[in-house]
């Protein structure tokens, strides 16, 4: 069933009421041109009769002769042009009616109108003319001459010439005719073209229609083959990366639960299971305080992940607000690394640090930048191997001024650095507890510091160490009163 909402059926109808407005325009034109050369040849034929009949007539009207002889003439005249001729005496009486034209009878009333209008215009001695329209949408144009008969200067009659344009009205009633023909080659061509056009183009919005479903369904693997360059092209290259993303965002999502559920589950079970023994009389009072001890860092530990989360909510909902204070960066690097003094010592860490003695001011949030800070010393110190080197350097360059902090040890395979910011992301994919941690650090550094509009970035090598840079926002120098 033809629908008239799809877009096929609306492409079909424009090109179809294009296509006859077309048509209609060009035949309304070309009808009254055709009207109006018909018109003026037809008056320029009876100008040149009028002219003839009127010099016959004086002749023998000069002669005395005004009986059959002339008006025999005059009859094969009218016969032979099929007008119709009408002679007035100098009253407007007819005197003589002669015609070339069986039908002339059915036309008479227009001709006496005609008679009328040029009332005036042959008063005044002038040959005139005027044209009416017969009945119908394609009637005959009436054309109605009149020419006085002048001697020796003194209108002694009229002669009128009336014709039928027959010829024109049948060649405008064969136009019609052609025009129909043509607009209904139009219409099927346009409708071929329509439903052609409307294939290549509907093709992929169908194809993405599909897709969308099965998205709603949530099979993410979709994607569409692009065929086209135009804006189709690019709504489908929209699709298939917007698809991309949803898949890479479920995956991340399913990571995500997978992750959040064994960093709950792991600390939750040790909890339950020393607590059980406790009370079951299986761990014995002497070892209970040992194990109320691991009781209490598996809780310490279960807050910081619940911290870690909630952060992280509070940045991906926008209800992390910074506030963008002007404050040194050499002071609150200097306090952050004290922090770290006991562990540094603790692993007989070599410290190499090059902070600028002056104040180095920046334009950030300090309290969020501590919170940078320390997540990343804290990393430093716990994956660099024991006699290890820990460095922090600062330096300006393009209005910014660069953080490095790096350490020796164990590297970030290559493979692995793209993902190092993802939530959950472990370089020992065992999540084992040897090294402390809840996976969502460096994700919240890296969120923090897009909220300042900063960057930060990771390189690792041997024999180079890893080494985190990132980037703050160099404040202007204060414009003293």
């Amino acid at each position: 069933m033809f629908r008239t909402r799809t877009i096929f059926a609306r492409v079909a109808w424009l090109c179809t009421l294009v296509s006859a407005l077309g048509l209609i325009l060009a035949n309304t034109l070309f009808v009254i041109r055709m009207k109006e050369n018909g018109i003026e040849q037809a008056t320029q034929e009876l100008g040149g009769c009028a002219e003839n009949i009127s010099d016959v007539f004086q002749e023998n009207y000069t002669a005395g002769d005004t009986g059959e002889a002339l008006f025999g003439e005059l009859y094969k005249m009218a016969e032979y042009e099929k007008y119709v001729i009408w002679i007035a005496d100098s009253y407007g009486n007819i005197i003589f009616r002669l015609t070339g034209d069986e039908q002339s009878g059915e036309y008479e009333s227009y001709f006496a109108r005609g008679m009328a209008v040029l009332a005036d215009s042959l008063s005044q001695g002038k040959m005139s003319y005027t044209v009416q329209d017969g009945q119908g949408l394609f009637a005959e144009p009436i054309v109605t001459l009149g020419s006085p008969v002048l001697v020796s200067g003194q209108r002694v009659g009229t002669v009128y010439l009336h014709t039928r344009l027959a010829d024109t009205a049948s060649a405008m009633r064969i136009l019609l005719m052609q025009t129909l023909i043509a607009f209904a080659v139009c219409f099927a061509v346009a409708a071929l073209g329509s439903l052609l056009l409307s294939k290549r183009v509907l093709r992929p919005l169908y194809d993405i229609n599909l897709a969308a479903k099965a998205l709603a369904k949530g099979d993410f693997s979709q994607r569409i083959e692009q065929r086209e360059k135009g804006e189709i092209g690019q709504l489908v290259e929209t699709f298939n990366m917007m698809s991309a993303e949803l898949e890479k965002y479920e995956n991340t999502r399913q990571s995500f639960v997978a992750n959040v559920s064994h960093e709950l589950k792991s600390p939750m079970t040790s909890i339950q299971g020393f607590v059980q023994g406790m009370l079951d009389g299986t761990i014995e009072g002497e070892d209970q305080k040992q194990y109320l001890e691991i009781v209490l860092s598996e809780t310490k530990r279960l807050n910081i992940l619940i911290g870690d989360l909630l952060d992280l909510a509070k940045i991906d909902s926008a209800q992390f607000p910074m506030h963008m204070t002007r404050w040194d960066l050499s002071e609150m690097l200097r306090r952050s690394l004290i922090q770290f003094i006991g562990k540094i010592e603790e692993k007989n860490l070599e410290l190499a640090v090059n902070i600028p003695e002056e104040q180095l001011m920046v334009l950030a949030d300090q309290d969020r930048i501590a919170q940078v800070v320390t997540n990343l010393l804290d990393n430093a110190v716990k994956f660099c191997e024991m006699h290890g080197t820990l460095k922090l350097w600062v330096y300006c360059a393009d209005a910014k001024v660069h953080v490095n902090i790096s350490n020796t040890g164990e590297i970030i395979p290559e493979q692995d650095l793209p993902f190092v910011f993802d939530r959950f992301f472990k370089v020992d994919k065992s999540h084992n507890r040897k090294s402390p941690g809840t996976g969502l650090g460096l994700s919240i550094v890296k969120k923090i510091l897009l909220q300042h509009g900063q960057d930060i970035w990771v390189n690792s090598k041997p024999g180079m160490g890893t080494v985190f840079t990132f980037t703050l926002e160099q404040a202007a120098e204060e414009k003293k009163a």
